[in-house]
């Protein structure tokens, strides 16, 4: 009898404990988020207790209010990156798994209010991972800066990692500078601080040869030919990256391998403009000439004149198209040299003399043009007496 009474009192005790045990509610440390900064990354995790969980996961959402930058997951992760400065109120449900993945669960939920301050941070403003490219033996300088720096002085240093060699940071104005002395990429941790607060941030510079384009400044084709120009580079960093402006209709260029190739109908001349980029982003130009020209012709208007014994003599050979200069050539014939007393000029295709003794000469005469074109014509030099 007197066991029965002390299980029935344990029972009514077990209906009044439990139930409150199992309440549920945000944990203590929920009512503490820390203080973020504007510019700086943020995270804070609620936590809850009691319910359903843990052994089914906690869910939250939030019902009001906002910090400006900040995002509440389902998980209770309170993330992002603060854009205002201010105290920031948010009300915070949380729930029990809803609907719950086990029978035994009925889900519940709590709300409350919470406190969210954001000061205003102190943040490097550059905040791209790579501070250009600095030519090997070349000044260097490139100034650091700040957003919400207050009156106090800021103190600038590098916290691990080193400078190019040559190069260093005024720990009073943030500004890198300096004639680097080595080649290489060099990556560093920049500190700024004003006794309080605190901003970091990783900067690669790449030292190397300057960036220059090396290609030739002129290019010669024919029309209804096929035409390529490979355009080259020295010195700077990584990939090249190639751009043209002005290529003649018909023309494409290759921006990974820097291959102007095409074919165009109609000869002309044309400027082209071409950068090249590396890979840190330093650029070069320059004009690059195309020029097509017709097609190399020798033109014919009769037979060359009559020499005679010891008259001068003066006959030009004539060409046209192509690409100036021209060049002639005697290739041969019979008996494949000039008559004695007479020159050719090899530049204006000019015979030129006085002739010492008669016969008869068959020559084959070639013009070249700087495309490399070729056309030849036969000629007979007839030398009376």
């Amino acid at each position: 009898m007197r066991f029965m009474r002390i299980l029935l009192l344990a029972s009514l005790v077990a209906l009044i404990v439990v139930p409150a045990a199992l309440a549920l509610r945000f944990t203590d440390e929920s009512y503490n988020p820390p203080t973020g900064e504007t510019g700086k990354s943020y995270s804070f995790s609620f936590g809850g207790a009691g319910g359903c969980g843990p052994a089914l996961p906690y869910q939250y959402r939030m019902l009001n209010g906002s910090v400006p930058g900040l995002t509440l997951d389902s998980s209770g992760l309170l993330h992002g990156i603060p854009t205002s400065a201010g105290d920031f109120t948010i009300w915070v449900e949380l729930s029990d798994q809803n609907p719950p993945s086990q029978s035994w669960c009925r889900p519940s939920s709590a709300q409350r209010d919470f406190h969210v301050k954001v000061t205003q941070g102190l943040l490097i403003n550059e905040r791209q991972s790579i501070l250009g490219e600095a030519p090997v033996n070349a000044a260097y300088s490139k100034q650091l800066t700040t957003t919400g720096a207050g009156s106090s002085a800021l103190t600038w240093s590098i916290l691990s990692g080193s400078l190019p060699t040559g190069v260093g940071i005024n720990s009073g104005t943030g500004l890198i500078s300096g004639t680097p002395t080595a080649v290489g990429d060099f990556t560093f941790k920049v500190k700024v601080t004003d006794g309080t607060r605190v901003d970091t941030q990783t900067y690669t510079i790449g030292v190397a040869e300057p960036l220059k384009i090396t290609s030739p400044a002129k290019a010669t084709g024919l029309p209804n030919t096929p035409f390529t120009l490979q355009l080259a580079a020295a010195g700077g960093r990584g990939t090249y990256k190639w751009a043209a402006e002005g290529l003649p209709t018909g023309f494409n260029l290759d921006p990974n391998t820097g291959a102007i190739t095409g074919t165009s109908a109609a000869p002309g001349s044309s400027t082209v403009k071409v950068t090249v980029t590396d890979a840190y982003g330093a650029q070069q130009t320059a004009n690059v000439t195309i020029q097509l020209g017709a097609k190399l012709a020798v033109v014919r208007s009769g037979p060359l004149p009559t020499l005679k014994v010891g008259k001068k003599y003066n006959a030009r050979l004539t060409a046209e198209g192509g690409i100036a200069p021209r060049t002639w050539t005697i290739l041969g014939g019979r008996p494949g040299t000039l008559p004695p007393g007479i020159k050719f000029n090899t530049r204006t295709g000019v015979f030129s003399g006085t002739p010492r003794k008669a016969g008869t000469w068959r020559l084959r005469m070639q013009v070249s043009d700087a495309s490399g074109a070729h056309a030849s014509i036969a000629i007979l030099l007839k030398v009376l007496k």
